[in-house]
């Protein structure tokens, strides 16, 4: 089934409005129209057939000078997992000093893309 959506694309500051054909389902575009730059195009290819996200949350510490630490994921993660992403997240607690950049579950829902710290805490 043949449907029309339309993208703001986010790539660049210029913002354009993308209007995408196709059937999203079975990953068919049948035309893109209003982009202005290659990775415009394909920016809204992808945000039709299958929208990805980075995920940012905070997870709880324990023995650390923070009760929080921030988290996101390495690389955008499929925008589907997003509510399955925060209810892994809840479960997580990190002991210690945790720096940004360290990885706090690999391999993050089976996605191939790392949990990782992005900020500092301290250990008490």
């Amino acid at each position: 089934m043949t449907t029309e959506k339309k993208i703001i694309c986010i790539i660049c500051p210029q913002g354009c409005n993308i209007t995408v054909k196709g059937d999203a389902e079975k990953g068919i575009i049948e035309s893109v129209e209003g982009f202005t730059c290659k990775r415009g195009k394909a920016y809204a290819e992808n945000e039709f057939t299958h929208p990805l996200r980075i995920l940012t949350s905070s997870v709880k510490t324990e023995g650390s000078s923070f009760p929080l630490v921030p988290v996101r994921t390495r690389t955008a993660i499929p925008k589907e997992l997003l509510f399955e992403g925060m209810e892994e997240i809840r479960k997580i607690t990190v002991k210690g000093k945790v720096s940004c950049g360290d990885v706090i579950v690999a391999n993050f829902l089976g996605t191939g893309v790392d949990l990782i710290a992005s900020g500092d805490v301290e250990a008490k």
